[in-house]
């Protein structure tokens, strides 16, 4: 799994930084009330992210085009 959250220095505030698990592309997810996975995973889905489990582990990538490059290259 390729996301953490970094916490801000006010109680409650930070980001949750995703990775794609081929290119190592970035996408910041910043929160003001604690994190909302399940918003920030939509969030992600409409800039074209996805998420998927690959041996009972869960996988993110930026694009469909990088999850069948990493398939390729682990599978």
């Amino acid at each position: 799994m390729s996301k953490h959250v970094e916490w801000g220095l006010v109680r409650g505030f930070g980001e949750i930084i995703y990775e794609c698990d081929h290119c190592g592309e970035t996408e910041i997810i910043e929160f003001e009330d604690g994190p909302d996975f399940k918003e920030a995973q939509n969030e992600l889905k409409n800039l074209g992210w996805i998420a998927r489990r690959i041996d009972n582990e869960w996988y993110d990538f930026c694009q469909d085009q990088c999850f069948y490059d990493w398939i390729k290259e682990n599978k």
